[in-house]
């Protein structure tokens, strides 16, 4: 990103916006760096509670 920060200030922006995409589109999914980090197991709990049943009656989070 060192060229990044050499552009003049008005193009700078765009370079920046550039240079991050480039960065996400490089890492490993979310989900695989969370197996890597605690484990395949763990990461679908944490994933589940996260995410919560989709449908089927629910009021808000904590309604039965």
């Amino acid at each position: 990103m060192a060229a990044v920060i050499d552009l003049p200030r008005e193009n700078r922006g765009a370079g920046l916006l550039l240079a991050h995409c480039a960065a996400l589109s490089e890492r490993e999914p979310a989900r695989a760096r969370l197996e890597a980090a605690v484990g395949p197991e763990l990461a679908r709990l944490l994933v589940l509670a996260l995410c919560g049943r989709h449908g089927a009656g629910r009021r808000g989070s904590f309604s039965p």
